[in-house]
């Protein structure tokens, strides 16, 4: 008689990983949880737990650089408390991995991108004696998903990555050299993520990659695509993110008018709108052509939108600042990100005279903040007494972070709302009563 699945996971080594940066990282983070599983290996509760604790790293900007050099340490501490195997991987792991190997005796294993999938394969051949033969084992781990939800606080999202690589060239932007050019994810596979996610509890998709837009090199096989993943079975929100603000971005609008599965979100990172500091980026757009596309995106109801800027490049003046504060005013972005430049050794913007300081990149941050958070009152006091499509998202304390559907997990606005019966996964209405800055209060209505 086969012993049963949980003598055998006792028996076999586990896993943690630690995942830095962006959901695009989350969801190179779920690859590697597949090929871990495939080689026999079990997840873990902690990094302490663990025999091998993967560090999935970010490096695209400086003070991502040092969050994971500061991660990476922190664990080589609980390592030396603990009997397990500590790897890097990622595009911290890819971009220094010599310096790793030098300065940082503690790391086992250093790999960088490209390679998630084959994770489990590339640790078992270093570290045969570490596992055990459990075929059948393997097999039922990828099956039952509810034993791997004893482990893993199910959510009721997932990151799927549609490619990898850009192509795109920005000046100021290291993930090329990281990444690679783009290649496509295929088609079937995505759709097949998208299938196990939804399965495995997830009533929301996010389709993340460098450059989402680019997939196909086609509009339409984009829209083929998405179309076909709101067609599963328990998928109730599609959200697109990394949409590179240009035609292709234009185009792709009209679905979110024709299909009611995709979230009424727009993520376009535009990085700046002077057309100098732009072409200088090595980017397209402008100022008008920007407007013009938030203000067709907002012919779809109730979007909301999310962009980025970076402030202090190289050459910025202050009229590129009174530029994008103008902007700010006019369009009234819902979510913004600021960024001050971050000169990366090894492109092109970080050989350009820094003739903007660091502290005057912080100012002219806050001074765009600032500008930011005006418009944001107003539109928190528009939504007072509304009641939105939401989800939740997790509980504790009895408090559920609830989540409009206008709003990306993990990185925009939460609505705290008192339960005592919500459930995680959850869809219903939230109604606005009260905000905070960025976050706000509500309560439950359906």
């Amino acid at each position: 008689m086969k012993s049963s699945l949980k003598e055998k996971a006792s028996a076999t080594k586990s896993f943690y990983i630690t995942t830095l940066g962006c959901p695009k990282n989350t969801a190179d983070s779920l690859h590697m949880e597949k090929s871990l599983l495939e080689e026999g290996l079990i997840p873990s509760l902690s990094p302490e737990e663990s025999d091998f604790h993967l560090i999935n790293t970010c490096t695209f900007i400086q003070s991502a650089t040092e969050e994971t050099i500061d991660t990476i340490l922190t664990a080589g501490k609980i390592k030396r408390q603990a009997e397990q195997k500590l790897v890097v991987v990622g595009c911290f792991a890819e971009r220094y991995p010599k310096e790793i190997r030098g300065d940082m005796p503690e790391v086992d294993l250093v790999f960088g991108t490209g390679r998630y999938s084959q994770a489990g394969k590339i640790i078992k051949e270093q570290f045969p004696q570490d596992f055990v033969n459990f075929a059948d084992v393997n097999v039922s781990l990828m099956e039952r998903d509810n034993f791997i939800s004893s482990f893993n606080s199910p959510k009721p999202y997932a990151f799927i990555k549609v490619s990898d690589g850009c192509n795109r060239g920005c000046h100021f932007c290291i993930i090329p050299k990281l990444r690679g050019e783009f290649r496509d994810q295929p088609e079937d596979k995505i759709y097949e993520d998208s299938l196990i996610a939804v399965r495995r509890g997830s009533k929301e998709i996010c389709i993340v990659s460098q450059d989402t837009v680019f997939y196909g090199r086609d509009t339409d096989k984009l829209k083929d695509l998405l179309n076909r993943i709101t067609e599963i079975d328990g998928l109730e929100i599609l959200r697109l993110l990394y949409l590179y603000p240009d035609k292709k971005t234009e185009k792709l609008i009209d679905l979110f008018q024709s299909n009611k599965k995709i979230a009424p979100y727009l993520e376009s990172p535009i990085q700046h709108v002077s057309e100098r500091v732009l072409k200088s980026m090595n980017r397209t757009g402008s100022y008008s052509f920007f407007r013009d596309l938030f203000g067709k995106a907002r012919q779809v109801k109730d979007l909301e939108i999310r962009t980025s800027l970076i402030m202090g490049y190289p050459g910025e003046t202050a009229d590129d600042v009174d530029e994008v504060l103008r902007f700010i005013e006019e369009v009234k972005p819902e979510k913004l990100a600021l960024f001050a430049f971050s000169p990366q050794e090894g492109t092109k913007a970080g050989e350009l005279k820094m003739d903007v300081n660091k502290k005057e990149a912080a100012r002219r941050v806050n001074l765009v903040r600032n500008a930011h958070l005006k418009v944001l009152k107003d539109i928190h006091l528009s939504r007072i007494g509304k009641t939105y499509p939401a989800i939740v998202d997790s509980i504790e304390n009895g408090i559920a972070e609830v989540r409009r559907f206008q709003d990306a997990p993990e990185i925009d606005e939460t609505v705290y709302v008192p339960t005592t019966s919500l459930q995680v996964g959850q869809i219903g209405r939230v109604k606005i009563n009260s905000f905070s800055e960025y976050d706000m209060d509500g309560v439950w209505e359906s």
